[in-house]
């Protein structure tokens, strides 16, 4: 039993630690433990589906926090001889499965809606519902940002969809309350068909809100599993990096990118003079790698060189742009 409980604290201790990405992913994980395992208590006993649906998304999120915590541990390797490209496809393959996930809900709630409108609820504690909502919105808002905040400082999109969800369910709490008063108000004046009709819409109108972000998310997700290149807007970055060193280069030839979790990978042809020497090689890559450092802290830069071709020779005189950036010639007296 004490080895047991030795081998629990040595698993959870890191994941607790506030300088680690994984924090944010558990304070979500007991988030969404607490909310759901309230919201599904209350839905069921209540026979509110606006609660019970939300209770659901919370389970599904449980689900979504599990998964991206073994995901953010895995995508966290740094790149070996194995995945040279790293592990950052993990967080993509968790993104497309909480989407799906949420879909299956979807359906499942429709069913439930279905029952709801044969037999409406009556005698709903309105008062409870309602305190439950208010205090699960500010948990939402509270955890949507800690996770922002882990997000920005990691540079890891996982932990930024994960932010999303959090803060979209928030707003849709906003909603779930306002239905609430209205069920409450429906209920006293003994309108109980209307009410359950209200609250079938309602859940299902929640569902069509929350599955944006998972879909949005999810060809995000889908596109980098196909190992598609950086959008146009961060190309351009790279390329305003590159033009600042264009006078220490031959040629500009090519720029190749890809993503892979938060690690992104940019490699770049350059065409340098034949006879240049390792040493200006060198701060030339040391030059473009601090500026693609600067722009992207996750990057992975690598710079390859190729020899001119002689051409801008001629009898002892040289027309290479490098050489005459160097060293000007001289003008005759």
């Amino acid at each position: 039993m004490f080895n047991a409980l030795g081998t629990a604290r040595h698993i959870i201790r890191p994941l607790l630690r506030r300088d680690a990405p994984e924090y944010a992913s558990m304070i979500s994980l007991i988030a969404c433990i607490v909310m759901a395992a309230v919201s599904l208590v209350i839905g069921l006993v209540q026979r509110s589906l606006i609660v019970q649906t939300n209770g659901y998304i919370t389970l599904i999120d449980i689900g979504n926090s599990l998964l991206f915590l073994a995901a953010v541990q895995r995508s966290m390797r740094d790149p070996d001889m194995t995945f040279n490209y790293g592990y950052g496809k993990y967080e993509s393959l968790a993104i497309l499965v909480s989407a799906n996930l949420l879909i299956v809900l979807t359906v499942f709630t429709l069913s439930e809606a279905v029952i709801i409108f044969q037999t409406p609820p009556v005698n709903q504690n309105t008062y409870l519902l309602l305190t439950w909502s208010a205090a699960s919105f500010f948990v939402m808002r509270f955890t949507g940002r800690l996770l922002n905040t882990y997000a920005h400082r990691f540079h890891m999109p996982m932990l930024k969809y994960d932010a999303e969800l959090w803060r979209v369910d928030s707003w849709i709490e906003i909603g779930v309350f306002a239905s609430l008063i209205v069920s409450g108000i429906l209920q006293y004046l003994g309108q109980y068909s209307v009410g359950a009709i209200l609250d079938g819409i309602v859940s299902i109108g929640m569902l069509v809100v929350a599955i944006q972000v998972p879909l949005k998310h999810g060809s995000e997700a889908f596109r980098q599993l196909l190992d598609r290149t950086l959008p146009d807007e961060m190309q351009y970055e790279i390329l305003a990096v590159i033009a600042e060193n264009h006078d220490r280069m031959c040629e500009f030839k090519s720029v190749h990118t890809r993503q892979s979790g938060k690690d992104i990978f940019i490699e770049i042809d350059l065409v340098m003079p034949y006879d240049y020497t390792l040493e200006h090689l060198y701060q030339l890559e040391a030059d473009i790698l601090k500026g693609l450092h600067q722009k992207f802290p996750t990057a992975i830069p690598r710079v390859y060189v190729t020899p001119c071709d002689h051409q801008c020779e001629h009898a002892g005189a040289t027309t290479c742009p490098v050489k005459r950036a160097i060293k000007p010639p001289t003008s005759l007296a």
